[in-house]
């Protein structure tokens, strides 16, 4: 080192010397080589102070150095302790401000007090791997062609500090420069040497051809699968593989357009863990998502030997993935968290994480729940088991943020495959938009000519959506209602006069008919359809498929937000009125990023060569409003929920305590704390303040809450642990004040007054189903009104103990949720009842409130209470002495789930959704419960009641015959083991 030094005095002031050096550094400040003797570091070790002697013969105009090793700190990364040191570490900071003479940049890996860290991962420390990852061309650096100085430290720097906050450490580079303008460079070539000593590292590169796939590890058998379904890979694809590591375990953060090719870059990650025989987790924020994920990966990968699996019930069954028996597991962010609370060996059996739509965590609801999830993973890469993590997300604002807090590249992509022209549709029928790919503004004159019919929008929606569907094209119109939707359907349906979407009719379920189902019938029937809460996800899929089959008859879909997120609907226009979301206190406006996510559904790629999107704005302060606030406005910054009023904060204790200590195990409240402070919350407060900590009076009150309630416990050695009723809020995805709550409603009672009725009761006053909407007649609120009369004399017939009863009254903030909480306990008896669709409709509306329909309600709130169900039964064994009702509850989530009656549940237990509700309602009315008799029935029998369906036939055969099996093994009644004791 010293031979290379003394040859560079021969450099010429117009010359630029780059030299680099990663290793250990003493804490008396001498940098180790290679060849240093450990027993004569005075002699074979180069200090600081030879360094800068050295430096001073260099007379190249410019000079780079970069240390990456430690020089004080004493933290054990990559410092060696000596006997003697220097007097302190501002004699390291002197001799560096002297190398950062005239024409020099320094770049240290941190702080003269500060420890340099290692990645395991990469074999470097943390600025090495930065730093050739810069110096290879890595665009966040790239000035054209070539590499900018000024760009490649403030990134370096970026990367260094997140790298060792993901770590749980702390680690700021130091950068100390003398130089005038910048300095660019080529981009630096990996060589012969760089392949020979990195080969885990080595890059293959691919092109936009699919078939290039199999350059960097891909079988054959995929590759030629992926280029059936895609012509090319796109840039952004192409750029997650050559630029940002996808395919090498880089952590990622892909922030991109509806229709980019996102969730391929997240397949592919996933595929890669696969073929090196680790396993990929696929997260999702709705059930409706991970079933259609599921049946994508089935059809594209199953046929390749990939096993997926699903997870979103509580009915699920999640051995397989406890036990390691999958490849790709697809779940939503609830259940997996769940998952990793009560069984953590699941993360360290994981090579990938995907999560896809990871903008939701600003959700008001779902937010705090991924939020935790992050951060348990991130806890969890501290102490060894490091997956891959990918985030997949809509344009946001800035999303650098939530990139540096899980220690993510950010690759953002902005651009959209096909060019999208947004604008509005202004109250003289002229369309002001910017043209996609210019941005260009342009006001196009008489797009529309207004019907003047009803003064409404529908006078502006029917002539533009004629207009388009004359062009050739498909359309959704989005509306902020689901009675707006159906009701735009219909009259589009009459007024439009186009063929029948026959194929998408003869699909429909004959049996268990919700009034929404058969008003989607007569919208097909006219070529239109409606997409929202109040159909099953069977019939939402259903719409979706058709309107994107080649050659469909379905033109037109009017929807709401439901079709908004993940769903592959190939529209060439949207459409949208309305951009406000109904609110208990009143409409919530919705967010940039949310409209910019219902207009990228236009223009979808290998449907359409543009897309279009038509916001109506039928007066001029509506234009201005329209267009400063959405159509020219930036999506909003990822925010955190952690922090937000509405979080509770001893939720997030339960929660941490649950992750860190073993059942039965402690930790110190210190611990808890380091682990809030982990969060994307507090990453993104320090940001603003380096010196934030978390609120320690705030966490104290939390903790002593929980203790009153009896959910922890402090041990004498000043660690605290969870009790068994804490568990149960810290291993689900159950608040603290639901337990609370639930505790207070059931404990008490007799072992009899704990029946079914009373735990679905019990439920209703908790926070997540406070959570849920539900039609009524907000004027029909007080005691003697009819319609609270009704549901609680119902609830009181069925002998629903008086104290639960109380329960619904409990921390309500207004006269309705009483009658809100009783009515959602009977729409869910009648839905396990086996009542049929429409007449639970019936009776829910009878007092009005409810608009078109309630059937997504009633499915939602049945949903969530069967995710509750369980919590609540646990807390009745605890607080209900001699209480055992596992298998009771065991039938009851089956039912839940289902929506069937007792009789049915054997043959639900094993078939599961490969039957439809309205299926086991036929079965049951043909008096085809019992699993024998099933066995027995003739096929015809059975095909009468399963719409001549030979697969649910196929279905019905083999769930029948387990369910006898079943039965058979639960009536062998064991022998003695052991024979009588003799003394």
């Amino acid at each position: 080192m010293i031979r290379h030094l003394d040859a560079l005095s021969a450099c010429h002031p117009d010359d630029t010397v780059f030299v680099a050096f990663s290793g250990h550094g003493t804490d008396d400040h001498k940098l180790v080589t290679h060849d240093t003797d450990l027993d004569d570091l005075e002699g074979t070790a180069l200090s600081l102070v030879e360094l800068e002697r050295k430096f001073t013969n260099i007379q190249a105009g410019r000079l780079l150095l970069v240390l990456d090793c430690c020089f004080s700190g004493g933290m054990g990364a990559k410092v060696l302790k000596v006997d003697i040191r220097s007097r302190d570490a501002s004699s390291a900071e002197f001799r560096l401000d002297a190398l950062a003479g005239e024409g020099r940049v320094i770049l240290t890996a941190s702080a003269a007090d500060q420890p340099a860290w290692e990645d395991d991962r990469r074999g470097h420390g943390l600025l090495t791997s930065a730093l050739v990852d810069a110096l290879s061309g890595t665009p966040e650096v790239m000035d054209g062609t070539h590499v900018s100085l000024t760009r490649l430290i403030a990134h370096v720097v970026s990367r260094v500090q997140a790298s060792a906050v993901a770590m749980g450490k702390r680690q700021l580079p130091g950068v100390r420069a003398a130089i005038e303008g910048d300095v660019r460079w080529p981009v630096f070539i990996r060589g012969a040497r760089w392949e020979q000593w990195f080969p885990a590292l080595a890059r293959a590169y691919v092109d936009p051809d699919p078939s290039s796939l199999a350059r960097v590890g891909f079988p054959t058998g995929l590759v030629a699968a992926w280029s059936k379904e895609i012509s090319s890979l796109n840039d952004l694809q192409v750029k997650a593989i050559n630029d940002y590591g996808i395919l090498r375990g880089e952590h990622l953060v892909v922030s991109a357009p509806t229709s980019s090719g996102k969730t391929m870059v997240g397949e592919l990650a996933a595929l890669t863990a696969v073929i090196s025989n680790r396993r990929a987790i696929f997260l999702l924020p709705l059930k409706a998502l991970v079933a259609d994920k599921r049946r994508h990966f089935t059809r594209l990968y199953g046929p390749h030997g990939v096993k997926t699996f699903e997870a979103t019930g509580e009915t699920d069954d999640v051995g397989p993935l406890l036990r390691g028996k999958y490849d790709i597991a697809l779940l939503t962010y609830e259940k997996f968290c769940a998952v990793a609370v009560r069984f953590p060996h699941v993360l360290s059996g994981v090579g990938v994480i995907v999560v896809d739509e990871a903008q939701m965590l600003a959700d008001i609801q779902r937010g705090a729940n991924l939020e935790f999830l992050l951060t348990l993973v991130l806890m969890r890469k501290r102490t060894g088991a490091e997956p891959q993590i990918v985030a997949l997300s809509a344009v946001v604002g800035d999303a650098a943020a939530l990139a540096g807090w899980l220690g993510a590249r950010l690759l953002r992509h902005i651009e959209r495959p096909v060019p999208l022209d947004e604008g509005l549709i202004l109250w003289d029928g002229s369309f002001r938009h910017l043209v996609g790919g210019s941005g260009e503004e342009i006001t196009t004159t008489a797009k529309v000519s207004r019907l003047r019919r009803t003064d409404s929008n529908k006078d502006w929606i029917i002539p533009l959506v004629r207009s388009l569907v004359d062009e050739g094209q498909q359309v959704i119109v989005f509306r902020e209602l689901k009675g707006e939707a159906s009701g735009s359907a219909t009259y589009l349906a009459a007024s439009l006069e186009l063929p029948p979407a026959a194929e998408a009719v003869a699909s429909l379920p004959e049996r268990d008919q919700s009034r929404s189902t058969r008003a989607l019938r007569a919208c097909l029937a006219g070529g239109v359809a409606f997409h929202h809460s109040d159909l099953t996800p069977d019939e939402r899929r259903i719409v979706e498929e058709e309107f994107r089959r080649p050659g469909s008859g379905l033109r037109v879909i009017a929807a709401t937000t439901t079709l908004a997120m993940g769903v592959n609907t190939p529209a060439n226009s949207v459409v949208i009125c309305g951009l406000h979301h109904p609110g208990r206190d009143g409409p919530v406006p919705y967010s940039v990023a949310e409209y910019k996510n219902l207009v990228g559904r236009a223009g979808r790629l290998g449907y359409a060569d543009r897309g279009t999107s038509y916001l109506l704005a039928t007066s001029p302060v509506l234009e201005d409003d329209l267009w400063r606030r959405y159509v020219t406005a930036e999506p909003e910054d990822v925010t955190s929920r952690f922090l937000r009023k509405g979080t509770d904060m001893r939720t997030l204790i339960v929660r941490v305590i649950a992750s860190v200590a073993s059942f039965g195990g402690s930790i110190a409240p210190g611990d808890v704390v380091a682990f809030l402070e982990a969060s994307f919350g507090a990453f993104l407060q320090r940001r603003g303040d380096d010196n934030w900590v978390w609120d320690r009076g705030a966490f104290a009150s939390s903790l002593d809450g929980l203790r009153a309630h009896d959910l922890v416990e402090a041990r004498a050695d000043g660690t605290v642990a969870l009790t068994l009723l804490g568990r149960i809020a810290g291993e689900g995805s159950i608040e603290v004040a639901s337990v609370i709550r639930l505790v207070r409603a059931i404990r008490g009672l007799k072992t009899d007054e704990v029946t079914d009725p009373a735990l679905l009761v019990a439920v209703q006053s908790t926070v997540e189903l406070d959570g849920c909407h539900f039609p009524s007649n907000k004027k029909s609120v007080k005691p003697h009104h009819k319609e609270p009369q009704a549901w609680v004399g119902e609830l009181r017939r069925l002998g629903v103990p008086a104290q639960v009863m109380g329960a619904l009254h409990w921390d309500t903030t207004d006269e309705v949720a009483p009658t809100l909480r009783a009515k959602k306990a009977v729409a869910a008896l009648l839905f396990i009842a086996g009542k049929p669709m429409d007449i639970i409709e019936t009776s829910m509306l009878q007092f009005g409130g409810g608009g078109d329909g309630a059937a997504g309600a009633v499915r939602n709130v049945t949903s969530r209470t069967c995710d509750m169900i369980p919590a609540a039964a646990r807390v009745a064994e605890l607080v209900v002495p001699g209480l055992d009702i596992a298998g009771r509850i065991e039938r009851l989530l089956v039912r839940l789930t289902h929506g069937v009656p007792g009789a049915t549940v054997d043959l639900a237990r094993e078939c599961g959704a490969s039957l439809s509700r309205g299926d086991y309602l036929a079965l049951a009315e043909a008096h085809l419960t019992e699993p024998q008799r099933v066995v027995s029935a003739p096929d015809v029998l059975l095909l009468s009641c399963l719409g001549d369906d030979r697969e649910k036939l196929i279905a019905i055969r083999r769930g029948a015959e387990a369910s006898v099996a079943r039965r058979a093994v639960a009536a062998i009644v064991p022998s003695p083991i052991l024979e009588p004791y003799e003394a």
